[in-house]
Order: C-alpha cells, then sequence, then structure tokens
C-alpha cells in the first residue's frame, strides 16, 4: 500500500519506480499542464482493447491519485506474476482488455492544495487572491473547474454556475470561459479520442457514490454495470447535484463515443480526506475496480 503526498516530485518519483520494476508498461506524455507539468498515461495489458481510469480531476481530491496508482501497480504484479488482485487472477482479463490509467489529471490544482499558492507560478498572484487563506481549491491553476470544462451540456452548467454568482476564476465550480478552454480538458480529449477505450472511469470525492447516467446516450449496458459495481463496493447508485450534471469527463465520454462512463466518488468526510483514509477505500474498492476491467 503507497501512502503519498502526490505532488509533482513524488509522483515522478513512483512513476520512475514503476517502470524500473514493470519494464512492460507503457508510459505516455499526453499533454502538459498550464504551468507545464506533464500529464501521464500509464497502460497495463492489452494495448488494443483498453479502458481507461482517471483521477486527480480535482486539485483537493489527491487521494484518487493514490488510489489509482496503487491499483495500477498491484495490476501490474499480477500481469507479471499471475499473483491475484483482491482474490482474482487478473492476468488472463488484462491479456484481454488493458487499462490506461491517467492518475493525474489536474497537477497544478494538486499542487495548490499541497504545497500553496505559490506552487502555481505565474497564476500565483490569481490563486492568492482568489484564496488569500487555505481553501479547498478543485480547479487547475487559472480558477476554472476541469470538471465544467468538456462539451456536455456546458451551456447549461455555465448558467447554473451564473446564477450562483459564480462568474470568474474560482477554487471550485467555475467552468471557464468556453467549453474545452483548458490544456488538461483538450489533452485528455485528445488522447481518448485517439484511443479506442472501451469505457471511462473517473475519480472523485467524496461520499461514496456511482454515477453512471448522462441522459439519452447512456448505453442500455450501463444501469447493470453499475448495480454490479455498486453491489460490490456497497456504494449508492445516485446522480450529481444539478450543478454538477453535466461539464464533466464522464458526461462527455457518454455524449461523445455513446460507451458506458462512471464516476466514482471515493471515501467520506470533508475535501480534501485525509490519506490515512486510503487503506480502508482501497480495501472496499479493490475487488470493485477487478470488475471494472472484466465486465
Amino acid at each position: 500500500m503507497f501512502n503519498f503526498y502526490p505532488y509533482t516530485e513524488n509522483r515522478e518519483k513512483f512513476s520512475r519506480a514503476l517502470l524500473n520494476a514493470f519494464p512492460f508498461i507503457k508510459k505516455e506524455t499526453i499533454g502538459k499542464s498550464l504551468v507545464g507539468r506533464s500529464l501521464e498515461a500509464f497502460t497495463v495489458g492489452n494495448k488494443s482493447k483498453r479502458i481507461i481510469m482517471v483521477g486527480g480531476v480535482h486539485g483537493s481530491e489527491f487521494l484518487t491519485i493514490n488510489l489509482l496508482f496503487n491499483f495500477l501497480w498491484d495490476l501490474c504484479l499480477s500481469y507479471g506474476d499471475g499473483r491475484e488482485v483482491a482474490g482474482i487472477k487478473m492476468k488472463r482479463y488484462l491479456q484481454r482488455r488493458g487499462v490506461t490509467f491517467v492518475p493525474c489529471l489536474n497537477p497544478d490544482g494538486t499542487d495548490i492544495n499541497l504545497l500553496g499558492y505559490t506552487s502555481a507560478e505565474k497564476y500565483a498572484g490569481l490563486v492568492e487572491y482568489i484564496c488569500p487563506h487555505t481553501c479547498n481549491w478543485q480547479a487547475n491553476a487559472r480558477g476554472v473547474d476541469l470538471n465544467h470544462n468538456f462539451p456536455a451540456n456546458w451551456e447549461v452548467i455555465h448558467r447554473r454556475e451564473e446564477i450562483m454568482g459564480i462568474c470568474s476564476p474560482s477554487n471550485t465550480r467555475y467552468g471557464g470561459k468556453s467549453p474545452s478552454s483548458e490544456p488538461e480538458t483538450i489533452s485528455i480529449m485528445n488522447y481518448i479520442i485517439s484511443n479506442d477505450f472501451g469505457r471511462c472511469y473517473t475519480f472523485h470525492s467524496q461520499g461514496r457514490e456511482i454515477y453512471y447516467d448522462f441522459g439519452e446516450h447512456t448505453p442500455k449496458d450501463s444501469p447493470t454495470i453499475a448495480r454490479l459495481l455498486s453491489k460490490t463496493s456497497g456504494y449508492t447508485l445516485s446522480a450529481p447535484p444539478e450543478i454538477a450534471d453535466g461539464g464533466g469527463l464522464k458526461d462527455w465520454f457518454i455524449q461523445r463515443f455513446h460507451r458506458p462512463g462512471f464516476t466514482f466518488e471515493i471515501g467520506k468526510g470533508i475535501n480534501p480526506l485525509p490519506l490515512s483514509d486510503l487503506e480502508e477505500e482501497y480495501k472496499i474498492l479493490q475487488k470493485t475496480l477487478c470488475l471494472g476491467v472484466i465486465v
């Protein structure tokens, strides 16, 4: 169980450790953040038929980064020597369907939470102005909430933001001046479009809930898969609050590809959840994550 503060330096160290331990991993840099931090993807298993798992979308939800790195490590162990993960021999399933991990889509926001506004570099003044004292920073370095920035009912979400008085860069829930305005959003969209992912899982915190629906494009088999994931994890099947119903990665994936997409809201409490919660949450989700690969 790896439980580390996932700021940039530690992510880079762990990335090197992964590649040294498991040379069969495929690592890609899929883009850069506003400040220039690398957005990295790691693939284990079948590279021609894959699903994708994305964490660290919100800066204060760094528990998701740790969760995905731990699951990636365990899958690599299984793929390498056939050992079990949650009582399941995952190697044969990974030979059939690979998994691509993007553990941290928002490295700037994560570093702002863990290291303070100076880590935003040229955007430090803006971040300090928005949050002169410590706050729950979900956005990227420009004050745009990436999970409100995808072109999936963006206009509807934008109007809801304005009604709430969120009309300019903020630590949360500001979707930007236009959909897909942020380099992090564009990078993950282009990467997904360029690859034939059969399914998309995104990870947030908190609430121990699973979201799977996005209007008329929700695949017919999504409720069945969602019920299985819910039963295995004990997470509740739910719908996001109205202010967050649209504009997200899961929403865009379903709308764009008409394929199953799921959001996990991991853990319970107030963000940022402490890293001490990781071991319990990973234990709860480990088998469910395996089933997410298998089904």
